[in-house]
C-alpha cells in the first residue's frame, strides 16, 4: 500500500512543498483510535498522505491541522487549517496528471483489526481515563468535525473557486 500512496501523491501533500513522496513519510491524516479502531485513523489509501519529514513533524507538533477525503472523481482532496484561522482547500498533488492510467489502479483496504475489549481499572493500573495522546487525538477529531460543520456549503463553494481559479503566483 505504501507504494500506491507514494505514486498517487507524487509529492508532499502540504501546499507549496515540492519534496518527492518517496523521500517523505506516510502520515495518518486522522490519528489512529486505539480504543475504537473503527472510529478512525485506519491505515487505508483514503486515510494516508505523504508528507516530507519537516511537515510531518509540524503536523505532529500541532502547528497545523489537515483533513483529507476522496471526492466523487476519486481524487484526494486536502483541507489545511492554520493556527491563525486560514483554510486552504485543494486537490492533493498527484501524479495522475502526468500518468492518467494511475486512476485505473484500485486498492482494496484491509479489514480493521479485531482488538480485545479494554481492560477494567485494577489497583495497579492508572486512574486516567485515557492517555494524553488519546486526549490530543480526540481534540483533533472534534476540531476537524467543527471545521467541517463551519465550512458547510460556503466552504464547498470556496474550495471549488480556489481550484477553478488559482492565485496568479
Amino acid at each position: 500500500m505504501s507504494l500506491f500512496i507514494r505514486i498517487r501523491d507524487g509529492y508532499c501533500t502540504v501546499p507549496g512543498c515540492d519534496k518527492p513522496a518517496f523521500a517523505g513519510d506516510l502520515d495518518h491524516v486522522h490519528e489512529y483510535d486505539h480504543d475504537n479502531p473503527a472510529a478512525g485513523g485506519q491505515t487505508t489509501a483514503a486515510g494516508l498522505a505523504t508528507k516530507c519529514r519537516m511537515h510531518h513533524q509540524m503536523k505532529t507538533d500541532g502547528v497545523f491541522l489537515d483533513d483529507q477525503y476522496i471526492d466523487a472523481t476519486g481524487k484526494a482532496r486536502q483541507i489545511f487549517y492554520t493556527p491563525n484561522g486560514a483554510t486552504i482547500h485543494g486537490y492533493a498533488e498527484s501524479g495522475d496528471d502526468l500518468f492518467p492510467t494511475l486512476r485505473d489502479i484500485t486498492f482494496t483496504n484491509p479489514e480493521p483489526p479485531k482488538h480485545p475489549p479494554p481492560q477494567q481499572n485494577t489497583p495497579e493500573s492508572p486512574t486516567r481515563r485515557r492517555s494524553r495522546l488519546a486526549d490530543t487525538h480526540a481534540r483533533r477529531r472534534q476540531e476537524r468535525e467543527r471545521n467541517r460543520k463551519a465550512l458547510g456549503a460556503k466552504g464547498e463553494q470556496e474550495a471549488r473557486r480556489a481550484i477553478e481559479d488559482p492565485p496568479p503566483f
